[in-house]
């Protein structure tokens, strides 16, 4: 500790991992309320002044997503008429939650998944990237995984502090091939592959919920009518190609369609070919839903009729009213479904007729879910999806003609269509093998079998598309500028650089505490010290582990050893203390590193449960548990989100 800091250089990392972790995904699961989206401001309210509930999203929003190409060329009106009912029509749905189904919904797989990617993005953007002396032309062996780690770190000094940006898209243009780039380029683009990798194979081998999330996926690859888009996409000339693809994907189906031909008025009823797509799925989702629920009713275990009706009720009831029940369940640490039958639960209601009622709970809820879903996307009035999806097309006429002209954009739907083939071969675990798991190395392979398709598409776009390359090389090099830290001047911190262009502020925030306060959370940010250099050296260990194994096709055991990536160990431990519902058996709430909340999350639509998991064929994968960080969080969150608030208006560049 140092007389200009009160914060060490560890403490300070520390201390922005907690606060940028816990307010991105306090902030994200936030979004599922109408009152958010109402204040978020900017875009959504464009003249609005007020403090925003998001603002740490606002800056990611603001610095990465409106200034891309074609997009920050959208009017207001699109956020103002379309994105705005339509998140407010979603969250007006009132989708369930986790705790309510007795398993780790898809929702909060995912939004846990994007709040660990973006969590470094902020950090990235808030503290900047810093800076080093580099060794130029240094040599890498890809067959060493530290060789590898270390030109990820050196693929980003030179791109954020050099000029390799400028010569990356200057190969590109010249050839689609990976071995005529640097060394530098080559090596990080096979530790870029291996996270990919890896977070595939998380999220769909790991996950209980993975094999549902194939399954989805796998639905919706068979509707696809790739050969129509095929065959449109094979028009030559750039505008009869996009008013085809147009017509194909979003024209009504309805008897307006054919009144228009001869000058009738055109109606926004009747479903387009995607909203068709959507429907179709969903709508099988509630055909094996409803007999599993068929199933329940029948049972000569299951509750009552009168109790039936009460846990159907649930699923309809108002968000206020869930919450009370909710919060009853947790107070009294009892189920879910005995809150709901309140005085109707029978003394005599046994265990096996108690999981019924939870299954039940959880089946009503997942069907209501998929009908709030057609209706919000394919049958509300005025159709948001449509008309939202028209506009980007309009605004992104410009970037989609030059792409006509400088790919073969019918060959890409082809190279697209035979990587997810593959992966969904991959990925969909047979049940006659279920000793047989993919690994992460299967997901390499599968990686490198198909990266050889996106660098011709980008070789082709930037050699043929001159005017596209402009406009990417501007962004890429937008983007880029948000990671640089700003020069500090003061030789005195030199060095204290943990948690970058922000470690004053976080110094400044813990120096305002009293000292009983400032020593229970410096306490608090010692244990994370700790915490993160045992995340780093188990992410450290997987990434050895995988690339090793990556160089022996014949290894295939390595894989349950786990998948590196400190994001991924993060992602596991927001899934793993997700609240869930107390079971048959009462008690305190139970968490997603429950085994039967694992088991009941991997059960897939239709009621059948997997052969095996991943976890049961790797029993000794253990999650470090995360120190308690809730003094630090109570104490700092709200100067943290105050400066979050200030930085809105503040571009990078302009000092902070």
């Amino acid at each position: 500790m140092t007389n200009q800091h009160l914060l060490t250089s560890e403490q300070a990392h520390a201390l922005f991992d907690i606060l940028t972790s816990h307010v991105i995904l306090t902030e994200i699961e936030s979004l599922k309320h109408s009152k958010t989206i109402a204040t978020f401001g900017p875009p959504l309210q464009p003249l609005s002044t007020e403090e925003s509930p998001t603002p740490l999203l606002r800056i990611l929003l603001q610095s990465f997503i409106l200034d891309l190409p074609g997009f920050k060329n959208v009017s207001s009106h699109f956020w103002t008429d379309s994105i705005l009912p339509l998140g407010t029509s979603l969250d007006d749905a009132n989708l369930s939650q986790s705790y309510d189904k007795g398993s780790v919904g898809i929702r909060r797989t995912l939004s846990t998944a994007t709040a660990s990617i973006v969590e470094s993005v902020a950090r990235g953007r808030l503290g900047g990237y810093p800076k080093q002396s580099l060794k130029q032309d240094c040599s890498y062996d890809r067959a060493k995984p530290d060789h590898v780690v270390k030109a990820w770190d050196d693929f980003l000094q030179r791109i954020i502090y050099g000029d390799l940006l400028d010569k990356m898209f200057v190969k590109a243009a010249e050839t689609d091939k990976l071995s005529d780039h640097e060394p530098v380029v080559q090596a990080a683009h096979q530790y870029a592959l291996t996270i990919f990798a890896s977070l595939l194979h998380h999220n769909l081998i790991v996950s209980p919920r993975g094999q549902s999330m194939i399954s989805l996926l796998n639905r919706l690859h068979r509707l696809t009518p790739y050969f129509l888009v095929k065959q449109t996409l094979k028009i030559g000339n750039a505008a009869s190609m996009l008013n085809g693809m147009t017509q194909l994907l979003l024209a009504k189906m309805n008897l307006s369609t054919l009144t228009s031909w001869f000058g009738g008025q055109a109606s926004d009823s009747g479903m387009n070919l995607l909203q068709q797509i959507i429907s179709q799925v969903l709508n099988a989702e509630i055909t094996e839903l409803r007999k599993r629920a068929k199933q329940v009713e029948q049972s000569t275990e299951s509750p009552d009729k009168s109790q039936l009706d009460l846990l159907r009720k649930y699923a309809s009831e108002p968000p206020e009213k869930q919450e009370k029940i909710r919060n009853e369940s947790v107070s009294r640490s009892v189920s879910i479904a005995t809150v709901i039958l309140g005085s109707k639960t029978s003394p005599s209601l046994t265990q096996s007729t108690h999981k019924l009622a939870l299954d039940y709970v959880s089946i009503q809820l997942s069907i209501r879910d998929r009908e709030k879903l057609i209706e919000v996307i394919c049958h509300h009035s005025p159709d948001l999806v449509t008309n939202s999806i028209r506009e980007l097309v309009t605004v992104y006429d410009p970037i989609i003609r030059a792409l006509h002209k400088a790919v073969d954009l019918a060959s890409g739907v082809t190279d697209l269509q035979n990587f997810l083939d593959d992966l969904i071969s991959l990925s969909l675990i047979d049940k006659a093998k279920p000793s047989q798991l993919p690994t992460v190395q299967d997901f390499c392979r599968l990686l490198e079998k198909h990266q050889g398709s996106s660098h011709v598409f980008i070789h082709q776009a930037l050699k043929n598309g001159k005017e596209l390359s402009q406009w990417y090389h501007e962004y890429a090099y937008h983007a880029v500028e948000q990671y640089k830290q700003i020069e500090n001047t003061d030789t005195s911190t030199a060095g204290h650089t943990a948690a970058g262009d922000l470690t004053n502020c976080l110094d400044d925030l813990v120096s305002k505490l009293s000292e009983g306060q400032q020593q229970k959370v410096l306490e608090q940010l010692d244990c994370h010290v700790v915490f993160l250099e045992s995340l780093a050296r188990q992410s450290k260990a997987r990434m050895d582990n995988t690339i090793r194994a990556s160089l022996d096709p014949q290894n295939s055991n390595d894989g349950v050893k786990g998948s590196p990536g400190m994001f991924l160990l993060k992602w596991q431990q927001f899934i793993d203390y997700t609240a869930i519902t107390p079971g048959p058996g009462n008690g305190p709430p139970r968490s997603g590193k429950s085994e039967s909340v694992v088991d009941a999350t991997a059960v897939d639509i239709d009621g059948e449960k997997p052969a095996t998991t991943y976890r049961a064929k790797a029993p000794e994968q253990q999650h470090l548990k995360p120190p308690d960080v809730n003094v630090v969080i109570e104490l700092l969150e709200p100067g943290f989100k105050a400066e979050m608030q200030r930085l809105i208006t503040v571009k990078k560049g302009q000092g902070t």
